[in-house]
């Protein structure tokens, strides 16, 4: 097989990217996970990217984002001019042509003085006074006020439910569907994650958190408590905490990830100017670089593969970057606990430590196990041989598509119960599917969680191909 990264890549689908060609195109160049953008998807949209994706792939996992209490502009007509200086009323409805999408009476909660941060911080206004139910704004700095975008309000004190009415519907609707994960935005507690778990509890979907202001960083503790893995979400971090902090911050939260033996996303402009150019800059190749070398397991594009030119040229350019700075990681044992089951712990260390110690001389690691657990604790310690995992259901290979702990997973339909026949089964499948060669040396590990029903037997060995 050809040599395949480690690390992950989101891409959030829109009209750049809904011809069936295009997403093939993607997927063939290294998409693993595909996210749907809730501000504007529907349900007919969530069946479209379905059927887009599954008419290629049952790998690529699916993801839903929902907004929570993010404040949007309505969808007005056409982008506006600005510049510093101008000034531009929000209204309160559909009454005036600008105003907050799903934020009904936001004027009652806000001061004249408050900074109003469009998107991901191209456009910044102030409000300078409240006349009736309308804000009257100057703007700061910008260019382009556009329709839709997010209405960041740093240090405002005002609170929205944790779902909308619409991401509910998209949530339940995505459910069903049979997705994968769901991103939840601004998730700044246990308790809001818990608030999403409601939905998500009894099915096979996953909560990502996305940490985008400051309690969002202060609780990450508690939060990875509680979720399956999260998003460093730097638009909204840049926005609330201020440029200068996103880059500490973002290490910070990769390195709590790691510790945690849960999955971190790295979001947000990596690729931003591939939205018009064929090629990134030297800053954004650097930037998707620095986030694989600090453990990021996976990294996104956002407008570059859902409104962008280039949709599979941005994905082929995250592999390529990938390819290249995966060598170069050295790997780290990793000695906090997951929180996970102490054998686990113990048991995927130990495989790190053999594999870091044996080198070159092991060409691959297999992993059985049955949800995928095994395999994404030991891709904390960032091995540098693929490691390619069997597990028991479709769903835990999608779940592991945001993980660089598996190069690769595959469901394993049959399994023996003779130690040597499981094992060679096994084997037999890989060479079948040609992630291992004849001459190979490949290290074996299986394990049967506690109190489980036996899956397979357990295995730890260097097995000679």
């Amino acid at each position: 097989m050809d040599k395949m990264k480690k690390t992950k890549i989101v891409c959030t689908i829109g009209p750049s990217s809904w011809d069936p060609a295009v997403m093939k195109k993607m997927i063939e160049a290294g998409m693993n996970v595909a996210r749907v953008n809730g501000a504007f998807a529907d349900v007919d949209e969530l069946d479209k990217v379905t059927k887009l994706v599954r008419d290629v792939s049952n790998d690529v996992g699916l993801m839903m984002d929902v907004k929570g209490p993010e404040v949007r502009m309505n969808k007005f007509a056409e982008a506006k001019k600005v510049k510093p200086g101008d000034k531009i009323v929000i209204g309160n409805d559909d009454s005036s042509e600008i105003y907050p999408g799903n934020y009904k009476d936001l004027y009652k909660v806000i001061k004249p003085g408050q900074r109003v941060v469009i998107g991901d911080g191209d456009t910044e206004l102030v409000v300078k006074e409240i006349v009736g139910s309308e804000m009257h704004c100057e703007v700061v700095f910008g260019e382009l006020l556009k329709p839709g975008k997010a209405l960041n309000l740093p240090g405002a004190d005002f609170a929205t439910s944790s779902l909308t009415e619409k991401d509910i519907v998209n949530l339940e609707y995505s459910i069903k569907l049979g997705w994968d994960f769901v991103s939840a935005s601004f998730i700044q507690s246990a308790e809001g994650a818990k608030t999403i778990k409601k939905y998500t509890a009894g099915t096979n979907m996953k909560l990502i958190a996305k940490i985008e202001d400051g309690l969002g960083v202060e609780n990450i503790d508690e939060i990875l408590e509680e979720v399956d893995g999260i998003m460093v979400a730097r638009g909204g971090l840049g926005v609330e905490l201020g440029l200068e902090k996103v880059p500490m911050v973002q290490r910070l939260l990769i390195d709590k990830c790691i510790k945690a033996g849960k999955p971190v996303i790295t979001a947000t402009q990596m690729l931003e100017s591939m939205i018009e150019n064929p090629r990134p800059t030297r800053a954004e190749v650097n930037d998707v670089a620095t986030a694989i070398v600090q453990g990021s397991d996976s990294v996104m594009l956002s407008g570059e593969s859902s409104a962008g030119a280039y949709p599979v040229e941005a994905v082929a350019f995250m592999t390529k970057i990938a390819l290249e700075i995966e060598p170069q990681v050295e790997p780290k044992i990793v000695e906090e606990r997951t929180g996970g089951p102490l054998a686990t712990d113990a048991l995927t260390k130990a495989v790190a430590q053999m594999a870091m110690e044996l080198g070159e001389s092991i060409d691959a690691i297999i992993v059985v196990s049955r949800t995928g657990r095994t395999a994404r604790t030991i891709g904390r310690h960032g091995l540098k041989q693929p490691l390619f995992a069997f597990v028991s259901a479709e769903n835990y290979v999608r779940e592991l598509s945001i993980s660089k702990g598996a190069t690769k997973a595959f469901v394993l339909n049959k399994v023996e119960k003779n130690r040597d026949a499981a094992v060679q089964a096994v084997i037999d499948e890989s060479l079948k599917l040609e992630i291992i060669k004849k001459g190979q040396n490949i290290l074996f590990l299986s394990k049967t969680p506690f109190g489980d029903k036996e899956y397979f037997p357990n295995v730890f060995e260097v097995v000679k191909i």
